[in-house]
């Protein structure tokens, strides 16, 4: 890796105090150089915003931004990415998950992806090399349909358009923090591939979304038709 970078990898939660500290852990045996966590904590009732508080008063590498409630991930994301910019001021910022699905072992293939001159690099589970484990057959349809619906609608080229595992340019990160985007749950991340497709380098990395073993998926039914929806809204807009 280019040396005296500063990374910062976003990480929102609600309720993943059984995820927080294992996955702060993982981060530093995966010893990317020079990377704060930033994590965006939605006031979790189950006292994640605590855990976290804890592991920062003894890492220093470890940030919280505190939210007032639960305004979805999508917003999550752009309050994490403006606080990062102006209290960090990284050179590149990751977004991933906190249920340790996004291997923190990838987060060096992303940050290299983009200082080899990609604007973007996306995690992929749908490129050589990646893939999906302990998914129902339901689940990994439901996966492949949206992202098929959404790169036709969308006239998006990345393949795994829905993953929320990625590496930004700190220039790319500042107009999806300053963009009024329609979506502010999970169809945030298609969104914010199609307000950069124009003039963005983007670039897959092939990794495996695991298995979730701890806590609760956030996605449901809603979800699943709010996602679809949005990006019929996206698409005539």
């Amino acid at each position: 890796m280019q040396a005296h970078q500063k990374l910062c990898a976003v990480v929102p939660t609600y309720n993943e105090r059984e995820n927080v500290e294992r996955l702060v852990e993982e981060v530093r045996r995966a010893a990317v150089s020079g990377l704060t966590l930033l994590f965006v904590d939605d006031t979790s009732p189950d006292g994640t915003g605590d855990i976290i508080r804890e592991i920062s008063s003894r890492d220093p590498s470890v940030k919280l931004l505190v939210r007032g409630a639960k305004t979805g991930i999508g917003s999550a994301y752009q309050d994490g990415f403006r606080e990062a910019i102006l209290s960090i001021a990284p050179d590149i910022i990751i977004e991933m998950d906190a249920d340790l699905q996004h291997p923190p072992s990838v987060i060096g293939e992303l940050v290299r992806a983009v200082q080899a001159g990609a604007d973007v690099a996306v995690g992929s589970r749908y490129v050589a090399g990646g893939g999906v484990s302990g998914w129902s057959l339901w689940r990994r349809t439901v996966s492949r349909g949206a992202n098929a619906y959404a790169r036709t609608m969308l006239r998006i080229k990345v393949r795994d358009a829905t993953s929320g595992f990625r590496a930004y340019t700190r220039a790319k990160a500042e107009q999806i923090a300053d963009a009024a985007l329609p979506a502010r749950g999970f169809e945030f991340q298609v969104a914010s591939l199609h307000l950069l497709r124009e003039r963005s380098r983007f670039t897959e990395v092939p990794y495996t979304f695991a298995a979730r073993t701890a806590g609760r998926s956030k996605m449901g039914l809603v979800d699943m038709a709010r996602f679809f929806f949005s990006v019929f809204r996206i698409a005539l807009s």
